[in-house]
């Protein structure tokens, strides 16, 4: 049956806000084209089918009409703009330097890939609060490097803004060009423990705030896992041994050395095995205690949690690239 005619432009944004209220069911997504209003893209036929909503009372079925030339043709005559699916979605221009992109855990290059595409975060930002470096040293090298490598570039920054992952990667998959890399990350986002990760990530970002209240009184209970204090002790006593000081395995630096007599005899102590992953009874050895700085040991502890080697080969990586660049 054609798409009735009493459909009109009113009726067509009421559909659209209904839509930005409850989303789009499974199965109603865009295939080919999407409708584009305030700066958002809606499926057609799903449009049209809330459309009918208001203008007669239910909503039509997807067998009712058929989407394609008459859909287009309907809402671009009552002033609607209609966009192929993979409009937005310029080709990928790879880079062959890999270093960077190799350097990082795939989770890392996950959650740079998608706060890239859906939050428009600078490489900077990227640097800073996915990797875990100072932006003011790193500038953004590190994140650049990984996109650059995968060949997302600014024209690419933030074209899914507003958009679902399932959505994004029916339009990855319907575009003309190789989104394969890309399209690898967002499902792996979307099918596991990542998604939430990296929307905790920006839903703990506030921006625009000039105040900040502090100073309230918190009654905290915590259920923690019992440390042996000796055994730090100890750890730092057999490195002392075999190394001759202290200091950090990651960045390599001396308390004492820095610092002076204030700093002497500073460093922390890191489980390698982390102690909320250990069973009631099971014991550390001393070798399996490394030592840290303050800095390298909350670094290894943000989400996902990496190793002191692993640490250790992005510092030696990200002072490579800042030499090369200041050179």
């Amino acid at each position: 049956m054609p798409i009735p005619k009493n459909i009109h432009r009113e009726h067509v944004i009421q559909a659209i806000e209904y839509i930005d209220m409850h989303g789009v069911p499974q199965k109603r997504e865009s295939t080919k084209y999407d409708l584009f209003y305030n700066n958002k893209l809606y499926p057609l036929k799903y449009v049209i089918s809330r459309a009918n909503v208001y203008a007669n009372g239910h909503e039509l079925d997807v067998t009712d009409f058929s989407g394609g030339n008459e859909t287009n043709n309907v809402l671009q005559g009552i002033g609607f703009e209609v966009r192929l699916s993979s409009y937005e979605i310029p080709p990928l221009e790879p880079k062959i330097r890999s270093r960077e992109y190799d350097g990082y855990s795939e989770t890392i290059r996950d959650l740079i890939v998608f706060n890239y595409l859906f939050h428009s975060q600078t490489h900077r930002w990227l640097d800073e609060h996915i990797i875990g470096l100072n932006s003011d040293e790193s500038r953004g090298y590190q994140a650049m490097g990984i996109l650059h490598y995968i060949g997302l570039r600014d024209k690419h920054k933030g074209i899914f803004k507003d958009v679902s992952l399932s959505r994004a990667i029916k339009q990855l998959r319907n575009a003309k060009y190789d989104f394969s890399l890309v399209i690898a990350s967002l499902e792996r986002l979307l099918g596991g423990s990542m998604s939430d990760l990296s929307a905790n990530i920006n839903s703990n970002i506030e921006y625009g705030k000039d105040q900040y209240e502090e100073g309230k009184e918190l009654l905290r209970l915590h259920k923690v896992r019992e440390r042996d204090p000796q055994l730090i002790k100890d750890a730092k006593k057999r490195f002392m041994k075999v190394h001759g000081e202290l200091f950090c395995e990651a960045c390599g630096i001396n308390f004492e050395k820095v610092y002076g007599e204030r700093g002497r005899g500073f460093i922390e102590g890191h489980h390698k095995k982390p102690v909320s992953e250990m069973k009631v009874g099971e014991t550390t050895k001393v070798e399996e205690i490394g030592m840290l700085c303050s800095n390298c040991h909350r670094m290894i502890h943000r989400i996902p949690m990496i190793s002191i080697d692993e640490l250790k080969k992005s510092l030696k990586l990200m002072y490579t690239i800042v030499e090369e660049m200041t050179q």
